[in-house]
């Protein structure tokens, strides 16, 4: 077989079949057709769907662009930081003269997936994972490519690489004509859609360069309508941070907007495949390697979270969702049972966020715990809090605990606008007309502003005058429409009297009257908190029944949190079950000082 090519490149080159590397240097690409062609024909018994080529010229259009991506912030950083290597294939191979493009096509759609249940909620893998590692079948085909190139050739050089190499293997498969770049940014082949893994070979052979695919997405827009953080900018250019795919598949925390739109995704996203025109009907089934385990691609979420290395490697490792290792799996597996507002789930959700040494599933876990919500929901956030030392996991607890007393006093107020119009009483009591009198003072807690109505003091803020403005108009127009506000040490002489005797240690109980902003259930709740008295602490489970609703403990929590005058109407005092300090308006250290204070006048 071999004779037989040398004799063809002696024959038809003229040139002594002994010396190749005179050879290819001198040969026309016309001249290596053959070659061409007989790569194309075999393609398919190598593991490859499609085959393109194009020269091994730099892809000057595309720098300027990567530069753009750059400067705006939008890559992922998984990426070869060297622009010029990504733009020019000499700089990976000096000889280079040709780069081969190829293309692996996967399957879309799976049979009889399972499906999510009640205690039995399930993730997804992104397609692009669904069987075995792409990275690897892409490999093993190029390697039996260049196996069969260097039967014919045997001193040519091939340089091959998938999407770890330094060259961009979609800038690549375009020029090459296996596609068009769609306004996603992906590929998209006339026969195969976008459901192709895309890999390159850089020879030093000079093929002739195959026409690029004159087709494009026309007027459609539907993969950027349906991208669920907005990160297609059009163009096909990727804001690499936003896009979901991403975010999957990196380590630590992630945003509240982000954990919302990843949904049940534990890797990748497919969203803008799937809804793509040209994608409509493709289904590839012909790789048996590249078919997916249903159990696997669609794993069930709360098994995930006590997976160990070694099971995760058995399951996982031969994907390409296991190259980042377990974390982001299982803190996308948080995210998901967060989503999927799975009760049964709270066991484990608690578990994860109480004891697992990791901060960002801890806090992961606290926002999962928030939309689940309930009040075993609330006592495990309140537990996680007494408990935690890590700051960042700290803002995720006390964002998740606001959250659930948000909802629990909602609840509460629903249902009393649920009873007969005779029994209801007035949610708001609001003034039409008059002023709203505010003064600052000094204390040893910082600058507090002081504002009060005719009928009494209404609001203390945590800050100077001019700071807490556009707060305090902001209250008056929800509580006081129409009224005015007026800056008066005179109208307030009173109140920054006994505040400041307060902070001095001379007093331990308040004479002023108090005009109190708020729904009846939170104005019961601040009448009971006026009952807890100076230097003593409560818990929310106290004030709950004090008030004749021991189950109400999350509306509690949320009432005192929402306290308009805090020191006069000591929220300060309140505690957790078991002592620890809880959240306060002004911050613990704040709250701690007021304690302090009241400690040493006792």
């Amino acid at each position: 077989m071999l004779f037989y090519y040398y004799a063809y490149f002696k024959e038809v080159t003229g040139l002594n079949v002994h010396n190749p590397r005179e050879q290819k240097n001198t040969t026309p690409a016309e001249d290596w057709g053959w070659l061409k062609e007989e790569i194309k024909s075999a393609a398919s018994g190598l593991g490859i769907d499609q085959v393109g080529f194009t020269t091994a010229d730099p892809f000057l259009s595309l720098k300027p662009i990567l530069e753009e991506i750059r400067a705006k912030g939008y890559e992922s950083g998984f990426e070869e930081k060297d622009i010029d290597k990504r733009v020019d294939p000499k700089l990976t191979m000096a000889e280079a003269r040709s780069i081969i493009a190829v293309a692996v096509a996967y399957p879309s759609k799976m049979v009889n997936p399972p499906k999510s249940e009640p205690g039995r909620t399930r993730g997804i893998l992104a397609r692009s994972a669904w069987g075995r590692d792409y990275h690897t079948v892409l490999r093993e085909a190029m390697d039996k490519l260049a196996a069969f190139i260097k039967e014919r050739v045997p001193d040519v050089r091939i340089e091959s690489m998938v999407d770890t190499g330094v060259l961009n293997d979609r800038a690549v498969a375009e020029r090459a004509g296996i596609g068009f770049a769609g306004k996603n940014g992906l590929i998209i082949s006339p026969d195969w859609g976008s459901w192709i893994y895309l890999g390159e070979m850089i020879t030093d052979l000079p093929f002739e360069p195959d026409p690029p695919v004159l087709e494009d997405c026309g007027e459609c827009t539907k993969c950027l309508d349906a991208c669920p953080t907005g990160a297609l900018l059009g163009g096909g250019m990727l804001n690499a941070q936003r896009c979901v795919s991403f975010l999957t598949q990196t380590k630590g925390f992630l945003s509240e907007e982000f954990m919302l739109k990843i949904g049940n995704r534990l890797y990748g996203c497919d969203t803008c495949q799937m809804v793509c025109p040209k994608n409509r009907g493709k289904h590839w089934d012909h790789r048996l390697e590249l078919q997916p385990d249903p159990e696997i691609a669609k794993p069930l979420l709360q098994p995930l979270l006590d997976i160990s290395n070694r099971d995760f490697k058995d399951r996982f490792g031969p994907t390409a969702a296991a190259w980042r290792g377990k974390k982001p799996i299982q803190r996308n597996a948080v995210i998901a049972l967060g989503n999927f507002k799975d009760r049964a789930a709270l066991p484990k959700l608690m578990e994860v966020l109480l004891h697992d040494p990791r901060p960002e599933l801890r806090g992961t876990a606290a926002w999962a715990i928030s939309r689940i919500g309930g009040e075993e929901a609330l006592e495990a956030i309140n537990q996680a809090l007494e408990k935690e030392c890590d700051e960042m996991v700290l803002t995720y607890i006390r964002e998740a605990e606001a959250k659930l007393r948000e909802a629990a006093e909602r609840e509460l107020t629903e249902q009393s606008m649920d009873q007969p119009a005779g029994q209801r009483t007035e949610e708001l009591t609001r003034e039409a007309g008059g002023a709203l009198f505010y003064e600052e003072m000094s204390s040893p807690i910082g600058l507090l502003t002081v504002a009060g109505s005719a009928a009494g003091i209404c609001l203390i803020q945590f800050g100077g005058a001019e700071a807490t403005g556009e707060s305090r108009q902001k209250w008056a127009a929800k509580y006081m429409p129409g009224v005015s506000l007026v800056r008066s040490s005179a109208e307030l002489k009173e109140c920054l009297e006994q505040l400041g005797d307060y902070f001095a240690g001379r007093r331990t109980a308040f004479d002023l009257k108090l005009d109190l902003k708020g729904t009846p259930f939170q104005l019961k709740v601040w009448e009971a908190l006026l009952q807890v008295p100076y230097g003593q602490t409560a818990s929310y489970k106290t004030i709950a029944e004090q008030i004749g609703q021991p189950k109400a403990v999350r509306a509690v929590g949320g009432a005192n949190n929402r306290n308009p005058v805090p020191v006069i109407v000591p929220c300060h005092r309140i505690v957790g079950a078991n002592g620890a300090m809880t959240g306060y308006a002004g911050g613990i250290g704040v709250k701690e000082s007021l304690l302090a204070i009241e400690r040493q006048r006792n």
